[in-house]
């Protein structure tokens, strides 16, 4: 039979790998919408440190965003950032025409930097509560206690009782009448009782410089030279307590003592009956000395053999037969 023939048709050659291009990148006309959509579902459920990166993405796409800078303001502002919020003032969006003074002078005051918190509200045209409140807040941190009652009471005067704001500005005219009263004459009942001079003087009486030179008491001996005082107190003198003595961590073979010398027996790794006192005591029991391993000496063997004999025949011949009779 022939050969079959061999095909002709050339073999199929494999399928060629597409190359691999690169998508362009998207506009920021594109991302723009998706990151705002994102932003808010984010600042909706509270999310505030993802909302703070999609703040900065839109910012870097778009520097002149408003609502981008104002939203990661707020952001750092409810979180405590205050220094990044700090921060993000000092380089705001272009074109930007709102102030944000009082915002700054709060941030001031959150890093507590009264003067220069201070400093900025002063420099804000025309003041409303908020920045009242603010002022308030800064005085009575600073000490200016007067100052704090007198906005806090303006802020009273202008409030409704049914408003959340009423119950905090009580709370805090409390708080900064108290400090007035004790500046200005309730701080001498703190300190200690008048010279028999100022005994006769009236409650309401407030001491001058001079007086309250006289309520200071006087320094200790040897201050003045630098040193200690001259008497100096001995410390207590501990009892000394009975020493107890330790109990020893291992427990003692039978007979020894602490302290004194002790002779092992050589023989206690052998079996008893193998000990040299063993045999010993064995033998004061029996009335003889007795061989290794036998028991019994050769008088005794020997006596034994002979008392047998005399009986005239067998041994144990006058012995009578246990029996019935």
């Amino acid at each position: 039979m022939a050969p079959a023939a061999k095909s002709t048709k050339p073999a199929a050659s494999a399928p060629k790998k597409r190359e691999f291009k690169p998508r362009p990148p998207r506009s920021a006309e594109e991302r723009l919408p998706k990151l705002y959509h994102g932003l808010t579902d984010q600042v909706d459920g509270g999310h505030f440190q993802n909302a703070i990166k999609s703040c900065r993405k839109i910012l870097a796409l778009d520097p002149s965003s408003v609502p981008a800078f104002q939203t990661l303001l707020f952001l750092h502002l409810h979180t405590d950032e205050y220094a990044s919020a700090l921060a993000l003032l000092d380089n705001p969006p272009t074109g930007s025409v709102s102030t944000l003074e009082f915002e700054r002078a709060y941030c001031l005051y959150r890093l507590h930097r009264e003067k220069e918190a201070l400093e900025v509200l002063r420099t804000i045209g025309t003041q409303g509560r908020k920045e009242d409140h603010l002022e308030a807040q800064i005085s009575y941190r600073m000490g200016d206690y007067k100052r704090a009652q007198e906005l806090y009471d303006d802020l009273l005067a202008g409030c409704d009782s049914s408003s959340s704001e009423h119950p905090d500005i009580i709370t805090n005219i409390n708080a900064t009448a108290a400090h007035v009263d004790f500046v200005s004459h309730g701080f001498h009942s703190h300190l200690s009782a008048p010279p028999p001079s100022q005994a006769s003087a009236p409650a309401s009486h407030i001491p001058s410089e001079s007086e309250l030179e006289t309520f200071v008491p006087s320094l200790p001996a040897g201050w003045a030279s630098g040193g200690a005082p001259s008497v100096a107190a001995k410390a207590p003198v501990k009892e000394a307590k009975p020493e107890q003595k330790k109990k020893p961590r291992h427990k003692l073979p039978k007979g020894a003592v602490v302290g004194k010398p002790f002779n092992e027996d050589p023989d206690r790794w052998l079996p008893m009956k193998q000990r040299a006192s063993f045999i010993a005591a064995q033998s004061k029991k029996k009335g003889g000395n007795m061989s290794m391993g036998v028991g019994m000496t050769q008088g005794s063997s020997s006596h034994a053999a002979s008392g047998g004999g005399g009986s005239g025949g067998g041994g144990g011949g006058n012995k009578k037969k246990k029996g019935k009779k």
